[in-house]
């Protein structure tokens, strides 16, 4: 197999300060392979993902293209985390701060795996699937306890949107 090399561009705690990362988020996005001993255990970025995270705080869109395993989902896990890291910083009630939207559901489950293994249960930013998939107690946990972030799909974005059951209203009301 042949396995492109993507060059390196330091750690996400580099990225820290004013008008950069909040604090927690290299401690979020932590590199697993990194030794206790290792002073900075943050995750090493690649090129790519330093230039999309710089451009997301700038504020300013951009698309991301590289190859299969390059960690392109980092480059808008990391900034979106960082958002909402921000957002509760300033305002501490429970709300949806964002979206993530996958074209198909098992886009979203492996996803929702990979926010898990940062994620966890650190309790700093919640996280749900709403994808059609999750029973009704499921349903009605993220109507009750809003999730910092949920993953869905399209079509459930848009009957959330468009059908307008009780339930429905009350997952996007917490947007507020």
């Amino acid at each position: 197999q042949i396995n492109p090399h993507y060059k390196d561009s330091g750690s996400l705690k580099d990225l820290v300060g004013e008008p950069g990362l909040h604090p927690s988020t290299p401690v979020i996005f932590r590199d697993f392979r990194a030794r206790p001993s290792d002073p900075d255990q943050s995750l090493k970025l690649r090129r790519h993902q330093a230039q999309a995270i710089e451009i997301a705080l700038s504020g300013n869109s951009y698309v991301v293209t590289t190859g299969t395993g390059s960690g392109k989902s980092l480059c808008f896990f990391i900034p979106i985390v960082d958002a909402v890291l921000k957002a509760k910083q300033k305002d501490q009630a429970p709300r949806t701060h964002a979206i993530i939207i996958y074209p198909m559901n098992a886009l979203a489950n492996s996803q929702m795996e990979e926010l898990r293994k940062f994620l966890g249960q650190k309790g700093l930013v919640s996280f749900a699937r709403y994808t059609g998939q999750e029973s009704a107690e499921e349903r009605e946990a993220i109507r009750h306890n809003a999730p910092d972030i949920p993953l869905t799909n399209y079509m459930m974005l848009e009957m959330l949107m468009t059908r307008q059951s009780d339930l429905d209203r009350d997952v996007i009301a917490n947007r507020r």
